[in-house]
């Protein structure tokens, strides 16, 4: 078995930032670090015990390089830092699941801690297929197109949410309730570890109820951004789409695979 993690640095117990201020420039920052380093070792270890032979950390904070790697069960390979191309670098048909630790809810989503899609500076919402979409869906198709399922996410209750409503299939850990964007009550972080690491063990044992989650073709994208100039630079790197409005662009793609954010 095979199984890559996808780390995020939003979703860990017991992390909020600080309002005005996306997570990286926090006084959060540090502690989310750490906790998001745990919480990654726990689930490795998790999928070790049950019989995992290779597994991957993918950092995908920011510039990818948030993770304390030291701290994370030796067994584990990592892939870090940006410009690998697509979501799920080198991800293929070989694997068994991907996870998603510290994952966080969409943009817009009432009282969800830290909920952005991808940057909170630059996008407003992202539609497929007419319907509005946050991280955990749009990466989970990535890995969908290859046939590999998403089969364990942990974040706060809105995110859990977010993603049962696409992959009910998805086994969940809830690492705090938010409360506002800036504010929650969370599990002490040992107890979210804990949690993290049953509940991945869970997930492996009904690997055989777990789905790829697979957009139908062609994909039709929206993203709509905050600003002007943001969707008039955008449209520029995309060659074959159109400004749909005047912080909108629209296009198609053939597969999910093909997805840049």
């Amino acid at each position: 078995m095979k199984f890559m993690i996808a780390v995020d640095c939003d979703g860990p117990a017991c992390v909020v930032g600080d309002p005005g201020k996306a997570l990286s420039f926090s006084r959060d920052m540090p502690f989310a670090r750490e906790q998001a380093t745990r919480e990654t070792d726990a689930a490795a270890r998790a999928l070790f015990d049950v019989g995992a032979e290779s597994v991957v950390v993918w950092d995908n904070h920011g510039n990818g390089n948030n993770l304390v790697f030291d701290r994370i069960d030796p067994r584990c390979e990592f892939y870090l830092g940006t410009g690998f191309g697509r979501r799920f670098p080198s991800l293929d048909e070989d694997f068994t699941g991907v996870l998603m630790i510290g994952y966080h809810a969409m943009e817009g989503t009432p009282n969800a801690v830290l909920a952005h899609t991808y940057s909170p500076d630059a996008y407003k919402v992202i539609r497929v297929n007419g319907q509005p979409m946050g991280e955990m869906a749009l990466d989970a198709a990535v890995a969908g197109e290859l046939g590999v399922p998403l089969v364990f996410l942990a974040s706060d209750d809105h995110g859990c949410g977010e993603a049962k409503r696409f992959m009910p299939w998805v086994e969940t850990v809830e690492t705090k309730q938010g409360m506002g964007r800036n504010c929650a009550r969370s599990k002490h972080p040992a107890v979210a570890e804990e949690e993290i690491y049953t509940g991945v063990r869970k997930a492996v044992e009904r690997i055989g109820e777990m789905q790829p989650l697979v957009f139908e073709k062609p994909v039709r994208v929206e993203i709509e951004f905050k600003r002007v100039v943001q969707a008039v630079k955008a449209r520029v790197r995309r060659p074959g789409w159109r400004l749909a409005s005047l912080r909108t662009i629209r296009g198609t793609l053939p597969s999910m695979l093909e997805w840049r954010c």
